[in-house]
């Protein structure tokens, strides 16, 4: 607390973080472009940092720059897109000594939000953060080794660009050794490392070392490079255009107010502001104090991951590939059980996974979807139980040929041990094969199921009774709680994502698998106990009759509602609704075909069908189907390109909206070039967000624009013909944007159309944003709900 501050100097003050937060989110939504994300939020940040200047005591030097930028670049995300940004802010302040560092440490966040969220956590909050740790570093009475450069930039949500301003244009982009990217995707918890590098394994030394309350994970850096979680952050800027290596950290806890209304000030702890400005500060003094940011080495990439939260383990990759291999030669070493049960054990995880999937399929067909969403608790019924019954019941089916030959249930039970480590030693094998990081998780529990070998065999051979049972549970138990730790906080983050992951993506079935898989890895060392049990069957009929009966009562009842209103604990269903005018174009230039209407962007699997009895017009949403095969992007204006993640959509027609600034694409010049080039100049005009969708026509190929100088990223095939996506966004002072396409054209073409055209405008803030009817439409929905919406258009040509 601030009253504290006197008695705790150098200490992170939460409180005034907190203050720094409810000022800012106070501004109210801040997309880029808007006044308050362009005016007020930059002075707001000028205020603040202009008066710790002002107090800082004289070792230090600040010098704080407000950067406005331009610029392109290529980013493969999603569906790939080339990303345009013109006269983007950037808030950067610097401390150093009164002799500056050449070296720097780049902390950074951002101040913009989505439409209709303040952005508490995303991102005001590290923000604020970064504020208050500015004040302490400001007080210190040594000044830092190397310089700290602040980032606070001012269009992340417009698919990072501001970040891609500074590193690539600014003038103290050149003197960064290393980054921090502060980021979040949840409100409240702990803050999690899940992205490192790349190489430098002495960043994560650092983190292991001073950072008083760690969490972090390579498992998850592999599931968000992957693509299965649907985000980026401007750690690929600093990573991919700055070629640097940084520290990647976000909350998770509490997804579901993320990008939301419902993202206050109100939803972020002292708590966690305390303890992510205490890891931060202690980290930011350690790598500014190094020498390893002047002077550092390479390696691969770093395997990491927190013991239950007490401390970090961290290896590069080439000393987990030996761990691994060394792991394997002790799993040969001490096994001697029999294949065959091995076989058993996988046929018992495959159908463990079928059984979840058939679950999750029915409870879909029946509009069951998501019970787990505001209640968690339904995994265990769901899923839980059958990844623990179904093993179970195969186990004794496997077992009762064996029981004639083998009397004893103790040796029986050993030998169902050493299968399952036939089955850990397969995962290690296969991970090692395929350079999966996250192989560390199946490596634990084959060292540790080694060890329990070892012992049981040369030290304890004599036992046969319930001493073995608890020298088997007592070896496991360390990897079953590391393992229970982490299914826990991948629930967290998950289960809100699964609210936002589009309709047609079956998430019931995702999630369905997902539990299945990590529970039957987590349940699997205690499967063979069952062959202790003198009447298994009552085991067995039990959670059987615990699983038959929450189906009944999933559906029977109201109490498998998937959302909830609570303020105190909201899981709310998201609802993304454009109020579009379609306009399509014939070869001629002119009009053949004209929409207007509301676009309902289905972002779970239960829209809009939840909605529709509450909300009449939804009752009449028609699903967009066949212009997807006839129209580019299915004829809609896609703000960013998701049409492969967000495909399953519908449409409510209805009056246009008033259009205040017209969405226009003309034809300026067309030139033949040498080697059957041909040059098309357009101008674009409209709001300062728009979209640009390509497709060239069959026997032309886009090879060159002025866009952006690297080579046109092409996105999903339509037609059997590439697609191109770019994104632009104006700032501030908007003017017409020219630009040109090359087609390399083939000869036997004549004077046919070269392309297809789509110029789609966006007003996502301003008086502007929201039509009368479109504000009216989303006041119907119920409480439970969170909405957001915006006006847009849609236009099409023919060239």
């Amino acid at each position: 607390m601030v009253k504290d501050e006197p008695a705790n100097p150098g200490r992170f003050i939460a409180e005034r973080a907190k203050n720094h937060v409810v000022n800012l989110t106070s501004l109210g939504p801040r997309p880029t472009g808007s006044f308050e994300n362009e005016v007020l939020a930059v002075n707001f940040l000028s205020k603040e940092i202009n008066y710790i200047i002002s107090k800082a005591k004289k070792v230090h030097r600040i010098v704080l720059d407000v950067q406005k930028t331009s610029g392109s670049f290529p980013l493969k995300f999603l569906d790939g897109m080339t990303n345009v940004y013109r006269n983007v802010q950037n808030v950067v302040v610097r401390i150093s000594g009164v002799e500056e560092s050449a070296h720097s440490l780049l902390i950074n966040c951002h101040f913009d939000t989505v439409t209709d969220s303040p952005g508490g956590s995303d991102d005001g909050a590290s923000c604020a953060v970064m504020l208050e740790m500015l004040r302490v570093l400001s007080q210190a009475d040594a000044a830092l080794r190397h310089n700290v450069i602040m980032l606070f930039n001012g269009a992340e949500e417009n698919l990072l660009q501001a970040s891609h301003g500074f590193i690539t244009q600014h003038r103290w982009a050149s003197e960064v050794r290393a980054f921090i990217n502060l980021e979040a995707c949840g409100a409240g918890g702990r803050e999690i490392l899940f992205q490192a590098g790349p190489e430098h394994p002495w960043l994560m030394q650092a983190y292991a070392e001073t950072v008083p309350y760690p969490l972090a994970s390579s498992l998850a850096q592999e599931v968000f490079e992957s693509g299965i979680i649907p985000g980026d952050t401007d750690f690929r800027i600093f990573r991919d255009f700055g070629h640097i290596s940084g520290l990647d950290f976000a909350w998770s806890t509490n997804g579901y107010v993320y990008h939301t209304r419902l993202d206050n000030a109100a939803q972020i702890p002292l708590g966690t502001l305390q303890r992510t400005g205490d890891n931060i500060l202690a980290l930011t003094l350690k790598l500014a104090s190094t020498d390893q940011l002047v002077d550092s080495s390479q390696s691969g990439k770093i395997v990491f991951f927190d013991v239950i939260g007490a401390f970090i383990v961290y290896w590069s990759e080439f000393v987990g590939n030996l761990l691994s291999l060394a792991v394997l030669a002790f799993s040969l070493y001490t096994l001697n059980a029999n294949v065959n049960k091995s076989v058993s054990e996988v046929c018992s995880w495959v159908l463990s996974l079928l059984t979840s999937g058939l679950t999750a399929f029915t409870l879909s067909m029946l509009n069951r979807s998501m019970s787990w969403f505001a209640r968690p608790v339904w995994i265990f019924f769901l899923y839980v139980i059958p990844s623990f019954l179904v093993p179970i019941f195969v186990t004794l089916l496997a077992a009762r040929k064996q029981r004639l030959v083998i009397k004893s249930p103790w040796t029986l039970f050993r030998l169902y041990c050493d299968a399952n480590q036939i089955l850990y030693t397969t995962m290690t094998l296969i991970c090692l094969l395929f350079r999966i990081r996250s192989g560390f998780v199946p490596a634990m529990w084959l060292f540790f199921s080694c060890i329990g070998s070892v012992l049981r065999e040369r030290i304890f051979a004599h036992w046969k009774d319930w001493r073995i049972l608890g020298l088997y549970v007592g070896c496991l138990v360390l990897p079953y709680i590391e393992c229970a730790y982490m299914i826990n906080g991948s629930l967290q983050l998950i289960i809100p994502i699964m609210g936002r992951s589009g309709s047609g993506n079956h998430a019931e079935i995702v999630l369905g698998m997902i539990s299945s898989a990590m529970f039957t890895l987590l349940l699997s060392f205690l499967v063979p106990g069952i062959l202790l049990v003198q009447i298994p069957k009552r085991v067995v009929s039990f959670l059987s009759a615990i699983f038959f009966i929450a189906i009944l009562v999933l559906i029977l009842t109201p109490l498998g509602f998937p959302y909830s209103s609570d303020p105190a604990a909201p899981a709310p269903q998201r609802h993304m609704i454009l109020h579009v005018e379609r306009t399509f174009h014939d070869v001629n230039g002119e009009v053949e075909e004209q929409r207007s209407g509301l676009w309902v962007v289905n972002l779970d699997v239960n829209s809009p069908r939840s909605v529709s009895s509450l909300v009449p017009e939804m009752a009449r949403a028609q699903l967009i189907h066949d212009d997807c095969q006839r129209r580019l992007y299915c004829g809609l204006p896609y703000i960013i390109p998701v049409q492969t993640f967000i495909w399953q959509t519908h449409w409510i027609t209805g009056p246009s909206p008033i259009i205040s600034i017209p969405t226009e694409l003309s034809l300026l010049h067309r030139e033949v070039r040498p080697q059957n080039i041909h040059r098309l100049t357009f101008e674009a005009v409209g709001p300062d967000h728009m979209t640009v969708l390509v497709s060239p026509r069959e026997g032309s190929e886009l090879v060159a624009w002025s866009v952006d100088a690297s080579q046109p990223l092409a996105g999903p095939r339509w037609k059997g013909r590439n697609t191109y996506f770019v994104y632009y966004s104006c700032a501030s002072d908007p003017e017409p944007w020219r630009f040109w396409i090359d087609f390399k054209v083939e000869p036997s073409r004549g004077q046919d159309s070269l392309v297809d055209v789509a110029l789609c405008g966006h007003f996502i803030h301003g008086a502007h944003q929201m039509s009368v009817r479109l504000r009216r439409f989303l006041a119907q929905f119920p409480p439970w709900t969170v909405t957001s919406g915006w006006t847009a258009t849609y236009k099409s040509y023919i060239f």
